[in-house]
């Protein structure tokens, strides 16, 4: 074989590999809303979303058990959030909560429900699989609520109790 050949279809190659990841990230730069050059987690990206350029801190929020968040939904005292998408919602959600997916934590700025921030929050989604309520408590950590719960059984073990629903 040809070293010269060999050496002139490698320069071709690195041509066009240099020219792929140049044409790659100008397009990415074009776009409305750039791609993140390095994977970023869920968590992580929506930390950094609500913390508005400062260093985001990660607060643990407490994990309530059905006997708890049905004497919290009693009282009435308590705001349900429920983190599913809103198609999932409309079918059934605990009664008095709203709807708050994980994509639309920017809306809990704007969302009236959520003006105390004294005020106990209690985040759940589908059930104990489900990682959007924690995500989206730890959000509302973030953003400055101060009594922030996640129910791990979800809706799944809210419905499957017979507990009210509304629609």
């Amino acid at each position: 074989m040809n070293t010269t050949k060999v050496a002139r279809d490698m320069g071709l190659i690195l041509v066009a590999f240099v020219s792929s990841c140049a044409l790659g990230v100008l397009t990415n730069s074009l776009r409305r809303v750039p791609l993140p050059m390095v994977y970023e987690n869920p968590e992580a990206r929506m930390l950094r979303t609500v913390s508005s350029g400062a260093a985001p801190i990660a607060l643990e929020p407490e994990v309530l058990e059905f006997k708890a968040v049905l004497g919290a939904w009693k009282d009435s005292g308590a705001l349900f959030v429920d983190a599913r998408e809103s198609a999932f919602f409309e079918e059934g959600h605990i009664p008095r909560a709203i709807n708050l997916p994980r994509d639309e934590i920017l809306r809990a700025k704007t969302i009236v429900e959520l003006a105390s921030k004294s005020r106990p929050v209690i985040v759940y989604c589908s059930g104990e699989d489900c990682e959007d309520s924690k995500l989206v408590a730890k959000a509302l950590l973030a953003l400055g609520h101060s009594k922030v719960s996640v129910y791990s059984g979800g809706w799944e073990e809210w419905s499957a109790s017979r507990s009210p629903v509304e629609k």
